[in-house]
């Protein structure tokens, strides 16, 4: 046999192999905007099933001042050439494609002042990651109210998600108030069940406790503290809508007394391998170079203070007004209001 003849064929035989080794997913297969807004609605992917109605969307076909979309949002995506409403990889790194998609599901609504009809102001960003035998639903914008330009990388043969953000500086010291708009750019990670920086080189601080204290704001946030010790028993101290469902159809009928309903003091030992893993997102957050405060430019939000130990005696505190300093911070306050629930706490006097 010919010896190109022959290595055509073992390359033919290869791409068949793969090509069977590897089934295209229901992902793979989505094509077209309308291939992808049906597979959006016709999957559950929250309790809310606020994407039965979802839209899909590309940044320039936003239009209005209340979607979190402006000029400079769309300028940028217009240099980055990012005109799909859709675009794909592999973002958590486990061999399945997963899906960016951006539209509108339709969760905010606004009223013109000038025509007093009724308009949708949301614009969501959202990541769907593909695990085989169930998929799992991300927002990518920065916070509820604010957007974020995605752009796909590849970084040493990995595919990851650039986003622009646009982030807004107040001129606290200036005779008129004032405030200053850059855009941002930051690569995100898919890593701790959640969207978090890319940091190629973690810190690696040995940390002894993580203080977590929440405060009110203008709803029913939880109110509560979390002292969680590597060595020893951890403490938290629930104080105000902790254990009342915030579905409850009857919410507005009961009294401030019932959301009290179980609050206390409690302690138990944090699961070894659970303060292990908050440890480990810490250190891959660099968190003693973050900021000492962060904030969002509205009101009625809530603040929590995280103040960790760590190195024999040193601390880190940070104050977060809105829990939204960084990517990494939200996954990270995320799996400690899940640690009220899932430590076996024992209730003390």
């Amino acid at each position: 046999m010919d010896r190109k003849v022959f290595l055509l064929t073992i390359i033919l035989i290869s791409q068949l192999c793969l090509s069977q080794g590897r089934a295209l997913s229901k992902i793979d297969n989505l094509r077209t905007d309308s291939e992808v807004e049906s597979f959006v609605r016709i999957n559950k992917f929250d309790s809310y099933d606020r994407y039965s109605r979802f839209i899909l969307k590309n940044i320039q076909s936003f239009t209005g001042g209340f979607t979190g979309i402006n000029n400079r949002l769309k300028k940028a995506a217009d240099s980055l050439g990012i005109t799909e409403s859709f675009y794909k990889g592999d973002f958590d790194h486990n061999g399945l494609t997963d899906l960016i998609f951006i539209g509108d599901d339709q969760s905010c609504q606004g009223v013109s002042s000038d025509t007093h009809e009724t308009y949708s102001c949301d614009s969501s960003i959202n990541l769907l990651l593909d695990f085989g035998k169930h998929y799992k639903l991300t927002s990518v914008n920065p916070t509820y109210f604010d957007f974020a330009v995605p752009v796909v990388l590849n970084i040493h043969g990995k595919d990851y998600l650039k986003v622009i953000t646009e982030e807004i500086e107040e001129d606290l010291y200036s005779d008129r108030y004032a405030t200053t708009h850059k855009l941002v750019s930051k690569i995100l990670d898919y890593q701790f069940d959640g969207l978090v920086e890319y940091n190629p080189n973690p810190s690696h601080h040995s940390i002894q406790k993580i203080e977590f204290k929440t405060d009110m704001c203008y709803s029913t946030c939880p109110v509560f503290t979390l002292e969680l010790n590597k060595s020893g028993l951890s403490k938290f101290i629930a104080k105000n809508y902790n254990f009342f469902k915030r579905d409850d159809p009857d919410f507005e009928k009961k009294s401030h007394k019932a959301f009290k309903k179980g609050e206390g003091n409690f302690e138990t030992k944090i699961k070894e391998a659970d303060f292990q893993n908050l440890e480990n997102l810490l250190n891959y957050l660099n968190f003693a170079e973050l900021q000492d405060n962060y904030a969002v430019h509205w009101t009625d939000d809530q603040s929590v203070i995280l103040t960790i130990t760590y190195d024999n005696g040193k601390t880190k505190s940070i104050k977060d007004y809105g829990l939204s300093g960084t990517y990494g911070l939200k996954r990270l306050y995320q799996i400690l209001f899940d640690i009220r629930f899932n430590q076996g706490w024992k209730k003390v006097k």
